[in-house]
């Protein structure tokens, strides 16, 4: 008996792997599948035939032979899913960014003049500041004639503050250049004729350039008439203040009133003075804003002759 356990560990030992590491015990590799040649072509007959049955179905339901068919898929309509939250928006501008971009251009562009319209300062009065001779020295005293213009100015529009915009325009040849005077001259007549500022404060060379200006318009005028005598622009005052010193009736010499001290304007000229524009029925800037314009300038003026100062303390803005 003992001599059999041997000769069957003999049998058992020859078995094992010719591999050092391998006792006989490990699994043996599990042989690859192989790749069948003819897979591909059976797929493509199958294909094909599927197609000619399809084809066939297809004829027999166009003869009527058939109401429906096993072969053939109904056309079902693709389902989408609809996109939510932050999937919606990206979509949305997927589709429509052209559009989103041209309206944002446009709301931009229509947006700016519309603010600066309704955030522009408001202005209670608008005055003429006009200079034909540069020894008058208006220009240099724009800042202080405004502040002092403010000072007899009442709060008109009631935003709790007063302004008054003193536009400044230069109709002296003195400097020499020709486009300079061509554009203040025409930035003149567009003041001239639209009624805009209702109040001058200028020298006494106005009265000529504004005759001047209505004789171009006056074929009929008299090339030997008197251009000083002439007065058809401006408001006569002469009868409601006879103790006013008037330049023609209707020029208020500045110097003789307070308003040179409220300017701090000890030096101003015997020349300078402030007019108030008259209404003219056949002529332009007689709109409802003119109108406005023209009932807040008689005022300041009326103050400037009385010397009411409605607002001592203020310094300007």
């Amino acid at each position: 008996m003992p001599e059999n356990n041997n000769n069957s560990n003999e049998k058992d030992q020859q078995y094992k792997s010719i591999l050092s590491e391998d006792d006989g015990t490990n699994p043996r590799p599990i042989a690859k599948k192989k790749k069948d040649p003819m897979a591909k072509v059976r797929k493509e007959i199958e294909e094909q035939q599927r197609q000619q049955r399809e084809k066939a179905e297809l004829l027999k339901l166009r003869q009527g032979l058939i109401e429906e068919s096993d072969e053939l898929e109904e056309d079902v309509p693709p389902v989408y899913e609809k996109p939510t939250g932050w999937k919606a928006v990206e979509n949305f501008f997927y589709h429509y960014k052209v559009y989103v971009i041209v309206i944002t251009l446009a709301v931009l562009i229509l947006s700016v003049p519309i603010i600066q319209i309704l955030t522009r300062e408001q202005h209670d009065l608008y005055v003429l500041a006009i200079s034909t001779d540069s020894s008058s020295g208006i220009y240099t005293k724009t800042t202080d004639i405004e502040v002092a213009l403010e000072r007899y100015c009442p709060d008109f529009d009631g935003n709790g503050y007063v302004h008054v915009a003193v536009n400044f325009i230069d109709l002296s040849d003195e400097n020499g250049y020709s486009q300079y005077v061509d554009a203040n001259q025409q930035k003149f007549s567009a003041e001239l004729f639209s009624g805009d500022s209702q109040l001058y404060l200028t020298d006494q060379g106005i009265i000529k350039i504004i005759n001047e200006v209505a004789s171009s318009e006056d074929e009929a005028a008299s090339d030997e008439e008197d251009p000083d005598q002439k007065i058809q622009f401006f408001a006569v005052f002469s009868d409601e203040f006879p103790d006013a010193s008037l330049y023609k009736g209707c020029g208020l010499q500045l110097n003789t009133t307070g308003f040179t001290e409220e300017a701090r304007w000890k030096s101003c000229p015997d020349e300078v003075g402030l007019y108030l524009r008259d209404e003219f029925e056949n002529m332009t800037g007689n709109g409802d804003d003119a109108i406005e314009q023209r009932r807040r300038a008689r005022i300041v003026y009326e103050n400037i002759i009385n010397d009411n100062v409605v607002n001592p303390d203020w310094e300007g803005k």
